[in-house]
Protein backbone atom coordinates (compact mmCIF):
# COMPACT_ATOMS: atom_id res chain seq x y z
CA UNK A 1 0.00 0.00 0.00
CA UNK A 2 2.54 2.51 0.95
CA UNK A 3 4.72 1.66 -2.28
CA UNK A 4 1.39 2.19 -4.15
CA UNK A 5 0.84 5.81 -2.27
CA UNK A 6 4.71 6.32 -3.07
CA UNK A 7 4.26 5.82 -6.72
CA UNK A 8 1.33 8.12 -7.14
CA UNK A 9 2.74 10.87 -5.25
CA UNK A 10 6.10 10.61 -7.30
CA UNK A 11 3.58 10.37 -10.49
CA UNK A 12 1.44 13.06 -9.49
CA UNK A 13 4.76 15.51 -8.64
CA UNK A 14 6.29 14.87 -12.25
CA UNK A 15 3.04 16.00 -13.40
CA UNK A 16 3.02 19.14 -11.26
CA UNK A 17 6.94 19.47 -12.78
CA UNK A 18 5.63 19.21 -15.93
CA UNK A 19 3.20 21.28 -15.95
CA UNK A 20 4.82 24.51 -14.57
CA UNK A 21 7.40 24.02 -16.96
CA UNK A 22 4.87 23.60 -20.05
CA UNK A 23 5.50 27.25 -21.59
CA UNK A 24 9.25 26.21 -21.53
CA UNK A 25 9.43 22.77 -22.49
CA UNK A 26 6.23 24.19 -25.57
CA UNK A 27 9.74 25.97 -26.32
CA UNK A 28 11.80 22.90 -26.44
CA UNK A 29 9.36 20.59 -28.31
CA UNK A 30 8.57 23.18 -30.85
CA UNK A 31 12.43 23.87 -31.57
CA UNK A 32 13.22 20.21 -32.28
CA UNK A 33 9.92 19.92 -34.45
CA UNK A 34 11.38 22.93 -36.24
CA UNK A 35 14.56 21.18 -37.52
CA UNK A 36 12.66 18.35 -38.25
CA UNK A 37 10.84 20.80 -40.85
CA UNK A 38 14.04 22.62 -42.11
CA UNK A 39 15.45 20.00 -43.29
CA UNK A 40 12.29 18.83 -44.72
CA UNK A 41 12.57 21.42 -47.76
CA UNK A 42 15.82 22.64 -47.26
CA UNK A 43 17.46 20.30 -49.98
CA UNK A 44 14.45 21.88 -52.13
CA UNK A 45 16.89 25.13 -53.90
CA UNK A 46 20.49 23.00 -53.60
CA UNK A 47 19.68 20.56 -56.22
CA UNK A 48 22.87 21.92 -59.04
CA UNK A 49 25.11 22.74 -56.47
CA UNK A 50 24.65 18.48 -54.69
CA UNK A 51 24.65 17.21 -58.14
CA UNK A 52 28.20 19.16 -58.78
CA UNK A 53 29.75 18.26 -55.91
CA UNK A 54 29.30 15.17 -55.58
CA UNK A 55 28.40 13.77 -59.31
CA UNK A 56 24.47 12.73 -58.13
CA UNK A 57 22.34 11.86 -60.93
CA UNK A 58 18.70 13.30 -61.42
CA UNK A 59 17.40 10.28 -59.82
CA UNK A 60 19.85 10.35 -56.83
CA UNK A 61 19.00 13.72 -56.50
CA UNK A 62 15.11 12.69 -55.72
CA UNK A 63 16.17 10.39 -53.00
CA UNK A 64 18.16 12.69 -51.13
CA UNK A 65 14.61 13.56 -50.26
CA UNK A 66 13.28 9.92 -50.63
CA UNK A 67 14.97 8.54 -48.29
CA UNK A 68 14.18 11.49 -45.19
CA UNK A 69 10.79 10.65 -46.29
CA UNK A 70 10.41 6.97 -46.50
CA UNK A 71 12.17 6.41 -43.10
CA UNK A 72 10.20 9.16 -41.13
CA UNK A 73 6.75 8.20 -42.43
CA UNK A 74 7.28 4.37 -42.29
CA UNK A 75 9.28 4.10 -38.71
CA UNK A 76 6.38 7.22 -37.12
CA UNK A 77 4.09 4.24 -35.57
CA UNK A 78 6.48 2.47 -34.18
CA UNK A 79 8.70 5.67 -32.77
CA UNK A 80 5.13 6.63 -31.81
CA UNK A 81 4.63 3.24 -29.56
CA UNK A 82 8.40 4.04 -28.46
CA UNK A 83 7.57 7.06 -26.55
CA UNK A 84 4.58 5.13 -24.85
CA UNK A 85 6.62 2.50 -23.89
CA UNK A 86 10.08 3.59 -22.69
CA UNK A 87 9.36 7.65 -22.67
CA UNK A 88 9.35 10.85 -24.27
CA UNK A 89 12.00 11.83 -22.46
CA UNK A 90 14.62 8.91 -23.87
CA UNK A 91 13.21 8.77 -27.01
CA UNK A 92 13.79 12.38 -27.44
CA UNK A 93 17.47 12.20 -26.79
CA UNK A 94 17.60 9.10 -28.93
CA UNK A 95 16.04 10.89 -31.93
CA UNK A 96 17.77 14.13 -31.39
CA UNK A 97 21.48 12.25 -30.90
CA UNK A 98 20.61 10.26 -34.58
CA UNK A 99 19.03 13.30 -35.82
CA UNK A 100 22.34 15.04 -35.17
CA UNK A 101 24.77 12.08 -36.32
CA UNK A 102 22.83 12.19 -39.66
CA UNK A 103 23.31 16.21 -40.19
CA UNK A 104 27.00 15.82 -39.39
CA UNK A 105 27.30 12.53 -42.08
CA UNK A 106 25.70 15.12 -44.30
CA UNK A 107 27.49 18.22 -44.22
CA UNK A 108 30.85 15.83 -44.35
CA UNK A 109 29.87 13.78 -47.24
CA UNK A 110 32.00 13.40 -49.93
CA UNK A 111 30.31 10.69 -52.13
CA UNK A 112 26.82 10.89 -52.91
CA UNK A 113 26.01 7.52 -50.94
CA UNK A 114 27.34 8.95 -48.26
CA UNK A 115 25.17 11.91 -48.07
CA UNK A 116 21.98 9.51 -49.25
CA UNK A 117 23.19 7.40 -45.66
CA UNK A 118 23.34 10.78 -43.70
CA UNK A 119 19.39 11.33 -44.82
CA UNK A 120 18.37 7.68 -43.71
CA UNK A 121 19.72 8.67 -40.57
CA UNK A 122 17.81 11.68 -40.27
CA UNK A 123 14.73 10.29 -41.40
CA UNK A 124 15.40 7.56 -38.52
CA UNK A 125 16.12 10.33 -36.14
CA UNK A 126 12.82 12.37 -37.25
CA UNK A 127 10.71 9.63 -36.67
CA UNK A 128 11.79 9.01 -32.66
CA UNK A 129 12.29 12.64 -32.12
CA UNK A 130 9.15 14.27 -33.88
CA UNK A 131 6.04 12.10 -31.86
CA UNK A 132 7.92 12.80 -28.70
CA UNK A 133 8.19 15.98 -29.44
CA UNK A 134 4.48 16.14 -29.93
CA UNK A 135 3.51 13.47 -26.92
CA UNK A 136 5.38 16.17 -24.44
CA UNK A 137 2.86 18.94 -25.65
CA UNK A 138 -0.19 16.77 -24.90
CA UNK A 139 1.66 15.75 -21.35
CA UNK A 140 2.47 19.40 -20.04
CA UNK A 141 -0.59 21.06 -21.17
CA UNK A 142 -3.52 20.19 -18.92
CA UNK A 143 -6.02 22.63 -20.00
CA UNK A 144 -7.74 22.49 -23.37
CA UNK A 145 -7.43 26.18 -23.74
CA UNK A 146 -3.63 26.45 -23.41
CA UNK A 147 -3.43 22.89 -25.14
CA UNK A 148 -5.06 24.43 -27.66
CA UNK A 149 -2.52 27.98 -28.17
CA UNK A 150 0.44 25.01 -27.41
CA UNK A 151 -0.33 23.35 -30.62
CA UNK A 152 -1.47 26.66 -32.30
CA UNK A 153 2.85 27.21 -32.29
CA UNK A 154 3.11 23.54 -33.27
CA UNK A 155 1.29 24.18 -35.89
CA UNK A 156 2.75 27.30 -37.04
CA UNK A 157 6.65 25.27 -36.41
CA UNK A 158 5.74 22.95 -39.43
CA UNK A 159 4.32 25.75 -41.68
CA UNK A 160 7.17 28.20 -41.16
CA UNK A 161 9.71 25.22 -41.17
CA UNK A 162 9.07 24.43 -44.62
CA UNK A 163 9.01 28.03 -45.72
CA UNK A 164 12.03 28.55 -43.54
CA UNK A 165 13.87 25.34 -44.80
CA UNK A 166 13.19 27.17 -48.57
CA UNK A 167 14.68 30.40 -47.48
CA UNK A 168 17.44 29.10 -45.82
CA UNK A 169 18.91 26.75 -48.13
CA UNK A 170 18.61 29.68 -50.88
CA UNK A 171 20.81 32.03 -48.75
CA UNK A 172 23.38 29.14 -47.50
CA UNK A 173 23.85 27.50 -51.19
CA UNK A 174 25.39 30.78 -52.05
CA UNK A 175 27.87 29.77 -49.15
CA UNK A 176 28.63 26.09 -49.09
CA UNK A 177 25.34 23.69 -48.70
CA UNK A 178 26.94 21.90 -46.27
CA UNK A 179 26.25 24.71 -43.45
CA UNK A 180 22.61 23.53 -44.10
CA UNK A 181 23.40 20.53 -42.19
CA UNK A 182 25.91 21.90 -39.86
CA UNK A 183 23.62 24.23 -38.45
CA UNK A 184 21.74 21.30 -36.89
CA UNK A 185 24.28 20.23 -34.90
CA UNK A 186 24.63 23.51 -32.20
CA UNK A 187 20.71 23.46 -32.03
CA UNK A 188 20.63 19.64 -31.47
CA UNK A 189 23.19 20.43 -28.79
CA UNK A 190 20.92 23.01 -27.46
CA UNK A 191 18.09 21.54 -27.12
CA UNK A 192 19.81 18.69 -25.60
CA UNK A 193 21.24 20.40 -22.57
CA UNK A 194 17.51 22.19 -22.68
CA UNK A 195 15.81 18.98 -22.57
CA UNK A 196 17.82 17.46 -19.39
CA UNK A 197 17.82 20.56 -17.46
CA UNK A 198 14.31 21.03 -18.38
CA UNK A 199 11.96 17.74 -19.03
CA UNK A 200 11.19 15.48 -16.23
CA UNK A 201 12.89 12.48 -15.97
CA UNK A 202 10.21 9.21 -17.30
CA UNK A 203 8.71 7.65 -14.65
CA UNK A 204 5.67 4.80 -14.35
CA UNK A 205 3.93 3.78 -11.99
CA UNK A 206 2.77 0.50 -12.67
CA UNK A 207 4.81 -2.03 -14.80
CA UNK A 208 5.43 -0.63 -18.72
CA UNK A 209 3.39 -1.82 -21.67
CA UNK A 210 5.07 -4.84 -23.92
CA UNK A 211 6.44 -4.09 -27.21
CA UNK A 212 4.22 -5.63 -30.02
CA UNK A 213 6.96 -7.16 -32.28
CA UNK A 214 4.50 -9.07 -35.28
CA UNK A 215 2.47 -5.56 -35.39
CA UNK A 216 5.76 -3.52 -34.64
CA UNK A 217 7.40 -5.98 -37.85
CA UNK A 218 4.29 -5.68 -40.23
CA UNK A 219 3.16 -2.16 -39.78
CA UNK A 220 7.05 -0.48 -39.99
CA UNK A 221 7.49 -2.86 -42.72
CA UNK A 222 4.05 -1.90 -44.26
CA UNK A 223 4.60 1.57 -43.91
CA UNK A 224 7.64 1.72 -45.60
CA UNK A 225 6.58 -0.08 -48.57
CA UNK A 226 3.98 2.00 -48.71
CA UNK A 227 6.13 5.56 -49.01
CA UNK A 228 8.63 3.83 -50.94
CA UNK A 229 5.91 3.06 -53.49
CA UNK A 230 4.23 6.50 -53.56
CA UNK A 231 8.29 8.05 -53.89
CA UNK A 232 9.10 5.33 -56.83
CA UNK A 233 6.08 6.79 -59.02
CA UNK A 234 8.50 10.06 -60.05
CA UNK A 235 11.21 7.61 -60.76
CA UNK A 236 9.73 4.73 -62.11
CA UNK A 237 6.17 6.01 -63.00
CA UNK A 238 2.53 4.32 -62.29
CA UNK A 239 3.37 1.00 -63.56
CA UNK A 240 6.96 0.41 -62.98
CA UNK A 241 7.74 -2.83 -61.76
CA UNK A 242 9.30 -1.21 -58.53
CA UNK A 243 5.73 0.73 -57.24
CA UNK A 244 3.80 -2.02 -58.28
CA UNK A 245 5.61 -4.54 -56.14
CA UNK A 246 6.71 -2.10 -52.90
CA UNK A 247 2.72 -1.15 -52.99
CA UNK A 248 1.25 -4.72 -53.09
CA UNK A 249 3.94 -5.80 -49.97
CA UNK A 250 2.79 -3.10 -48.29
CA UNK A 251 -1.18 -3.53 -48.85
CA UNK A 252 0.03 -7.38 -47.84
CA UNK A 253 1.39 -6.21 -44.92
CA UNK A 254 -0.98 -3.78 -43.64
CA UNK A 255 -3.43 -6.05 -43.94
CA UNK A 256 -1.48 -8.63 -41.71
CA UNK A 257 -0.97 -5.74 -39.33
CA UNK A 258 -4.37 -5.06 -39.23
CA UNK A 259 -5.26 -8.83 -37.80
CA UNK A 260 -2.62 -8.74 -35.82
CA UNK A 261 -3.31 -5.30 -34.13
CA UNK A 262 -7.62 -6.46 -33.49
CA UNK A 263 -5.92 -9.68 -31.35
CA UNK A 264 -3.20 -8.14 -29.81
CA UNK A 265 -3.10 -7.44 -26.10
CA UNK A 266 -0.75 -4.75 -26.12
CA UNK A 267 -1.09 -3.30 -29.89
CA UNK A 268 1.18 -1.08 -31.01
CA UNK A 269 -2.10 1.09 -33.05
CA UNK A 270 -4.85 0.43 -30.58
CA UNK A 271 -7.75 0.37 -33.73
CA UNK A 272 -10.34 1.61 -31.02
CA UNK A 273 -8.70 5.73 -31.72
CA UNK A 274 -8.93 5.43 -35.40
CA UNK A 275 -12.71 5.35 -34.40
CA UNK A 276 -12.55 8.40 -32.10
CA UNK A 277 -13.97 11.01 -34.72
CA UNK A 278 -11.27 13.42 -33.16
CA UNK A 279 -8.40 11.68 -34.22
CA UNK A 280 -9.35 10.95 -37.87
CA UNK A 281 -10.58 14.08 -38.49
CA UNK A 282 -7.72 15.63 -37.47
CA UNK A 283 -5.19 12.81 -39.44
CA UNK A 284 -7.18 13.47 -42.64
CA UNK A 285 -7.03 17.48 -42.31
CA UNK A 286 -2.83 16.95 -41.91
CA UNK A 287 -2.57 14.79 -44.98
CA UNK A 288 -4.92 16.51 -47.30
CA UNK A 289 -2.58 19.50 -45.79
CA UNK A 290 0.51 18.05 -46.59
CA UNK A 291 -0.43 16.94 -50.06
CA UNK A 292 -0.56 20.43 -51.28
CA UNK A 293 2.22 21.94 -49.25
CA UNK A 294 4.91 19.68 -50.30
CA UNK A 295 4.37 20.42 -53.98
CA UNK A 296 3.82 24.13 -53.06
CA UNK A 297 7.57 24.25 -51.88
CA UNK A 298 9.49 21.21 -53.82
CA UNK A 299 7.93 22.40 -57.53
CA UNK A 300 7.89 26.14 -57.24
CA UNK A 301 11.29 26.47 -56.38
CA UNK A 302 11.76 24.71 -60.33
CA UNK A 303 9.28 27.77 -61.86
CA UNK A 304 11.04 30.31 -60.12
CA UNK A 305 14.48 29.41 -61.59
CA UNK A 306 14.02 27.74 -64.79
CA UNK A 307 11.16 30.11 -66.24
CA UNK A 308 11.04 33.03 -63.95
CA UNK A 309 15.29 33.57 -63.67
CA UNK A 310 15.58 33.52 -59.95
CA UNK A 311 18.53 32.49 -58.14
CA UNK A 312 18.55 30.12 -55.09
CA UNK A 313 18.45 33.11 -52.79
CA UNK A 314 15.51 34.99 -54.25
CA UNK A 315 13.72 32.37 -55.00
CA UNK A 316 13.95 31.63 -50.66
CA UNK A 317 13.30 34.86 -50.02
CA UNK A 318 9.98 34.87 -52.10
CA UNK A 319 8.44 32.67 -49.72
CA UNK A 320 9.34 34.95 -46.80
CA UNK A 321 4.68 36.16 -47.41
CA UNK A 322 4.55 32.64 -46.32
CA UNK A 323 6.49 32.33 -43.42
CA UNK A 324 5.11 35.92 -42.39
CA UNK A 325 1.47 35.02 -42.84
CA UNK A 326 2.48 32.10 -40.33
CA UNK A 327 4.07 34.39 -37.79
CA UNK A 328 1.25 37.01 -37.82
CA UNK A 329 -1.74 34.54 -37.80
CA UNK A 330 -0.45 31.32 -35.25
CA UNK A 331 -0.94 33.25 -32.17
CA UNK A 332 -4.31 35.31 -32.55
CA UNK A 333 -5.61 32.01 -34.22
CA UNK A 334 -4.64 29.49 -32.00
CA UNK A 335 -6.36 31.56 -29.03
CA UNK A 336 -9.78 32.63 -31.06
CA UNK A 337 -9.88 28.65 -31.42
CA UNK A 338 -11.06 28.40 -28.31
CA UNK A 339 -13.79 31.12 -28.85
CA UNK A 340 -14.74 29.79 -32.48
CA UNK A 341 -13.85 26.33 -32.43
CA UNK A 342 -11.95 24.80 -35.61
CA UNK A 343 -14.11 24.13 -38.25
CA UNK A 344 -14.50 27.76 -39.39
CA UNK A 345 -10.61 28.38 -39.35
CA UNK A 346 -9.94 25.07 -41.40
CA UNK A 347 -12.72 25.64 -43.80
CA UNK A 348 -11.38 29.05 -44.52
CA UNK A 349 -7.93 27.89 -45.29
CA UNK A 350 -8.93 25.63 -47.81
CA UNK A 351 -11.02 28.58 -50.04
CA UNK A 352 -7.13 30.21 -49.49
CA UNK A 353 -5.48 27.06 -50.84
CA UNK A 354 -8.02 26.87 -53.35
CA UNK A 355 -7.43 30.22 -54.68
CA UNK A 356 -3.87 29.43 -54.66
CA UNK A 357 -4.37 26.21 -57.09
CA UNK A 358 -6.48 29.17 -59.51
CA UNK A 359 -3.26 31.46 -59.62
CA UNK A 360 -0.83 28.51 -59.73
CA UNK A 361 -2.82 27.02 -63.29
CA UNK A 362 -2.11 30.56 -64.43
CA UNK A 363 1.52 31.37 -63.83
CA UNK A 364 3.17 33.30 -67.41
CA UNK A 365 6.32 33.06 -68.39
CA UNK A 366 7.22 36.15 -67.29
CA UNK A 367 6.17 38.62 -64.76
CA UNK A 368 7.57 40.45 -61.91
CA UNK A 369 7.14 39.41 -57.92
CA UNK A 370 4.64 41.27 -57.01
CA UNK A 371 2.24 40.31 -59.71
CA UNK A 372 3.14 36.29 -59.66
CA UNK A 373 4.53 35.42 -56.47
CA UNK A 374 3.44 37.75 -54.31
CA UNK A 375 -0.35 36.84 -53.91
CA UNK A 376 0.56 32.32 -54.48
CA UNK A 377 2.87 32.94 -51.39
CA UNK A 378 0.22 34.89 -49.27
CA UNK A 379 -1.82 33.00 -50.00
CA UNK A 380 -0.01 29.79 -49.12
CA UNK A 381 0.37 31.15 -45.76
CA UNK A 382 -2.64 32.02 -45.06
CA UNK A 383 -4.27 28.57 -46.10
CA UNK A 384 -1.46 26.80 -44.26
CA UNK A 385 -1.92 28.70 -41.02
CA UNK A 386 -5.66 28.53 -40.74
CA UNK A 387 -5.25 24.23 -41.79
CA UNK A 388 -2.22 23.13 -39.83
CA UNK A 389 -3.18 25.03 -36.08
CA UNK A 390 -6.43 23.59 -36.36
CA UNK A 391 -5.86 20.12 -37.38
CA UNK A 392 -3.05 18.89 -34.52
CA UNK A 393 -5.81 20.55 -31.85
CA UNK A 394 -8.95 18.58 -33.12
CA UNK A 395 -6.52 15.39 -33.38
CA UNK A 396 -5.21 15.37 -29.68
CA UNK A 397 -8.42 16.65 -28.17
CA UNK A 398 -8.86 13.43 -26.71
CA UNK A 399 -5.33 11.92 -25.89
CA UNK A 400 -4.39 10.95 -22.76
CA UNK A 401 -1.01 10.88 -20.90
CA UNK A 402 -1.22 6.56 -21.70
CA UNK A 403 -1.87 7.39 -25.27
CA UNK A 404 -0.32 10.87 -26.50
CA UNK A 405 2.57 9.43 -28.40
CA UNK A 406 0.58 7.12 -30.56
CA UNK A 407 -2.07 9.41 -31.49
CA UNK A 408 1.02 12.12 -32.35
CA UNK A 409 2.22 9.20 -34.41
CA UNK A 410 -1.00 8.99 -36.09
CA UNK A 411 -1.37 12.62 -36.87
CA UNK A 412 2.89 12.59 -38.28
CA UNK A 413 1.81 9.49 -40.39
CA UNK A 414 -0.99 11.67 -41.84
CA UNK A 415 0.87 14.35 -42.40
CA UNK A 416 4.31 12.29 -44.16
CA UNK A 417 1.97 10.40 -46.01
CA UNK A 418 0.26 12.75 -47.56
CA UNK A 419 3.34 15.04 -48.23
CA UNK A 420 4.75 12.38 -50.45
CA UNK A 421 1.73 11.16 -52.07
CA UNK A 422 0.93 14.88 -52.67
CA UNK A 423 4.13 15.49 -54.46
CA UNK A 424 4.53 11.90 -56.19
CA UNK A 425 1.36 12.90 -58.20
CA UNK A 426 2.16 15.62 -58.86
CA UNK A 427 5.59 15.41 -59.70
CA UNK A 428 4.89 12.45 -61.95
CA UNK A 429 2.15 14.42 -63.61
CA UNK A 430 4.51 17.23 -64.35
CA UNK A 431 7.66 15.59 -65.69
CA UNK A 432 5.34 13.64 -68.32
CA UNK A 433 3.40 16.32 -69.55
CA UNK A 434 6.89 17.90 -69.83
CA UNK A 435 8.35 14.76 -71.60
CA UNK A 436 5.50 14.93 -74.42
CA UNK A 437 5.47 19.05 -74.52
CA UNK A 438 9.36 18.52 -75.23
CA UNK A 439 8.77 16.15 -77.53
CA UNK A 440 6.36 17.34 -79.47
CA UNK A 441 8.64 20.40 -80.36
CA UNK A 442 7.27 22.75 -77.40
CA UNK A 443 9.60 25.32 -76.26
CA UNK A 444 11.30 23.66 -73.18
CA UNK A 445 10.31 27.46 -71.06
CA UNK A 446 6.63 26.79 -72.51
CA UNK A 447 6.47 23.18 -71.73
CA UNK A 448 7.41 23.48 -68.48
CA UNK A 449 5.17 26.03 -67.51
CA UNK A 450 2.27 23.86 -69.25
CA UNK A 451 3.32 20.69 -67.27
CA UNK A 452 3.23 22.75 -64.06
CA UNK A 453 -0.45 23.74 -64.51
CA UNK A 454 -1.30 19.93 -65.43
CA UNK A 455 0.28 19.04 -62.09
CA UNK A 456 -1.78 21.07 -59.97
CA UNK A 457 -5.66 20.04 -61.43
CA UNK A 458 -5.72 16.85 -59.29
CA UNK A 459 -5.35 19.07 -56.11
CA UNK A 460 -8.60 20.72 -56.65
CA UNK A 461 -10.40 17.65 -56.21
CA UNK A 462 -8.19 16.91 -53.57
CA UNK A 463 -9.46 20.05 -51.90
CA UNK A 464 -12.83 18.85 -52.15
CA UNK A 465 -12.09 16.20 -49.74
CA UNK A 466 -10.56 18.59 -47.86
CA UNK A 467 -13.58 20.72 -47.92
CA UNK A 468 -15.94 17.51 -47.50
CA UNK A 469 -13.55 16.92 -43.99
CA UNK A 470 -13.66 20.40 -42.51
CA UNK A 471 -17.55 20.11 -42.96
CA UNK A 472 -18.51 17.30 -41.48
CA UNK A 473 -15.21 15.94 -39.77
CA UNK A 474 -15.17 19.33 -37.62
CA UNK A 475 -18.92 19.84 -37.10
CA UNK A 476 -19.25 20.14 -33.37
CA UNK A 477 -15.71 20.16 -32.00
CA UNK A 478 -14.94 23.04 -30.17
CA UNK A 479 -11.74 23.37 -28.21
CA UNK A 480 -13.36 24.72 -24.44
CA UNK A 481 -13.30 24.30 -21.08
CA UNK A 482 -16.91 23.02 -20.67
CA UNK A 483 -16.76 20.75 -23.88
CA UNK A 484 -13.49 18.81 -23.63
CA UNK A 485 -12.39 16.71 -20.41
CA UNK A 486 -8.67 17.98 -19.14
CA UNK A 487 -6.34 15.68 -19.80
CA UNK A 488 -5.80 14.23 -16.24
CA UNK A 489 -9.07 13.19 -16.01
CA UNK A 490 -9.25 10.88 -18.91
CA UNK A 491 -5.49 9.59 -18.06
Amino acid sequence: MSNTTSADTGTDRREDTFHARRWLILAVASVGQLIIALDSTVVSVMGPQLQHDLDLSATGLQWVFNNYIVLFGGLLLLGGRLNDVIGRRRMFFIGLALFGIGSLIAARASVADQLLVARAIQGIGAAALSPACLSLLVVAFRSPLERAKAFGVWGAVIGTGAGLGTMLGGAIVQVDWRLAFYINLPIAVGLAVAAFALVPKDHRAGPAPRVDIPGALTGTLGLISLVFSIVSVHTDGWTGIKTLGTFFAAVLLLVLFVLIEHRAAEPLLPLGLLGRRTVLAGSLGEFFTAGLMMPMFMLLPIYMQTILGYSPIKTGVAYIPTTLAMMIFAGPLSKGIAKIGARGPYLLGVAFLTGLLVLTIRTPLSGSYWAIMLPITALLGLGLVMCLIPTPTVGTASATAKDAGTISSILIVATQLGGALGLAISATIMQSHLDDQVRAGVPVHTALNEALHYAMYPFFGWMALSLLNGLFGFRGIRITEDDLVPAEARA
